[in-house]
């Protein structure tokens, strides 16, 4: 949870310069998005994503800008995690293209310095930097990466800080994105696109319309402080009952207790239920679970409140363009309008 904050009060400021940028969304959480994957190439594990030998596992990437960002979690024998971006559509791996940062540890190495930043294509690599990492990424512990590709500019970061920035010109499209791995576990991985900048005053004004609207009636900030609150409030709780089963010497409860507090040390997502876990152990859970569940809906509904308002004015201006026989300025406001409405769906 340490990482949460910083990184996503990082919001996007919309002006004429700058592109329009969707919400994170998570993706590879489910057991639904792994039913159609070979069996045993990816499962979830105690909140976490277990990717095992292949040639990646892929979900659709709307639009060619975005950045992708990820928990990589260092356990035994994790071998080549990697991160990709625009990866082409061809049906054969060893016939596409894609950028990748990659943590090159081969399984039964307990510490890493680095992590590359690569253009492949063909199965041809091109080394584009070796980033150092602020210390070494030793067995047992997690880094947060992300990547990001807009235009011909890459950029790296490193639990949420900027490490790395290049041009590279290799690959402008790409209709994918994803990990791969020869073993590895992830939690977190989330997308977000990016739609190229507009030169539509119009479209533009919208944009900042809305924008304004969301800094003023539903701020980012103050939901992830009181989430931030509300995660350190629940990580004291645990202590406490942890102080208690041991005293009692209930070793099940102990050991639940400790599983949970590892779990929200290391950020993996809540189970999807309680129906596995420990007697002490779920009513401490169905507090968190009621209290997040407030606090998202009270933000959730001051958005969707506001979300609608945007895209009736998008619906209006759409169908405006295309009275006026201005179809290429109306399939853009369309496909803006496409990101928002897939943001609400979001995860």
């Amino acid at each position: 949870m340490k990482h949460l904050l910083p990184l996503a009060l990082a919001l996007i400021t919309l002006s004429a310069h700058a592109q329009v940028a969707g919400e994170w969304k998570t993706i590879l959480s489910t057991e639904q998005e792994l039913k159609d994957l070979p069996p045993g190439q990816a499962t979830l594990e105690d909140g976490l994503l277990h990717v095992r030998a292949s040639y990646g596992i892929w979900v659709p990437q709307p639009y060619p800008d975005g950045s992708i960002r990820a928990l990589f979690h260092f356990r035994k024998d994790t071998g080549f995690p990697q991160l990709r971006i625009r990866r082409s559509a061809d049906a054969r791996p060893q016939d596409s293209s894609y950028y990748e940062i990659i943590l090159n540890m081969k399984m039964g190495e307990t510490s890493i310095n680095d992590v590359c930043l690569n253009f492949s294509s063909k199965g041809k690599i091109k080394r584009l930097a070796v980033v150092p990492l602020p210390k070494p990424f030793v067995l047992g512990e997690y880094i947060d990466l992300e990547l990001s590709a807009v235009g011909e500019h890459l950029k790296v970061l490193i639990n949420g800080k900027v490490a790395h920035e290049t041009d590279d010109k290799s690959l402008a499209t790409g209709g994918h994105w994803g990990v791969a791995s020869a073993q590895a576990w992830f939690s977190k991985i989330q997308v977000r696109s990016f739609l190229p900048k507009s030169n539509d005053p119009r479209l533009v004004q919208l944009e900042e319309s809305y924008a304004a609207a969301i800094e003023r009636e539903a701020p980012l900030p103050p939901h992830l402080e009181a989430v931030q609150a509300l995660d350190e409030k629940y990580a004291a709780a645990l202590d406490r009952a942890l102080e208690a089963a041991t005293k009692a010497g209930n070793l099940d409860a102990a050991l639940a207790l400790r599983a949970e507090k590892k779990r929200v040390q290391d950020e993996a997502p809540l189970p999807p239920d309680d129906k596995a876990a420990n007697e002490t152990l779920k009513p401490l859970r169905t507090t968190y679970r009621s209290s997040l569940s407030q606090l998202t809906t009270q933000r959730e509904q001051r958005l969707q409140t506001l979300r609608e308002k945007f895209l009736q004015a998008l619906d209006a201006y759409q169908d405006e363009l295309t009275r006026a026989k201005n179809l290429d300025a109306a399939l853009a406001v369309r496909k803006r309008r496409e990101l928002e409405a897939a943001s609400a769906k979001s995860p």
